[in-house]
């Protein structure tokens, strides 16, 4: 079957349709990238204050630890889930940050089982909420990053 237009034109049309694809696949990776800057400066402040408040009652619960373990404990839980909920809106070098302090309070139950951390020694609820400082701290200099964007 011939073609009533000249080869070169086909040619030239199969050209554009890669070219337009490759174009509409970068502008898809910016716009997911603007949409997570979005995300991150909207949610990072108020997870950051959630996140100092849990901190700070977790710092009162350490200097009584036998006593306030339990109310310890529960703002642990409270941070894990604020930081598991912020995973997806954080670029990798503080996703890798929060990820390693996420399996901390991590527990294995079985092979594929494991839930958040329900008791914890003096020390290690010290190790924990001095990780817990320093991902604040990251997510705070993040929040002031991100004003640049």
């Amino acid at each position: 079957m011939s073609s009533y237009l000249p080869i070169w034109l086909a040619d030239i049309g199969v050209l554009s349709s890669i070219i337009s694809l490759i174009v509409s696949g970068i502008l898809l990776y910016e716009a997911r990238k603007i949409r997570q800057s979005f995300l991150r400066r909207a949610r990072l402040p108020e997870v950051i204050k959630e996140l100092a408040t849990a901190n700070n009652k977790i710092s009162k619960s350490l200097k009584d630890w036998g006593k306030e373990e339990k109310e310890g404990i529960h703002q642990f839980t409270i941070a894990y889930e604020l930081l598991d909920n912020l995973i997806s809106k954080l670029p990798n070098n503080e996703k890798q940050k929060a990820l390693t302090y996420l399996s901390k309070l991590k527990v294995k139950k079985l092979i594929f089982f494991s839930s958040v951390l329900t008791t914890a020694e003096t020390n290690k609820a010290w190790e924990l909420y001095n990780g817990l400082s320093g991902i604040i701290t990251a997510l705070q200099q993040l929040q002031k990053d991100s004003k640049w964007d």
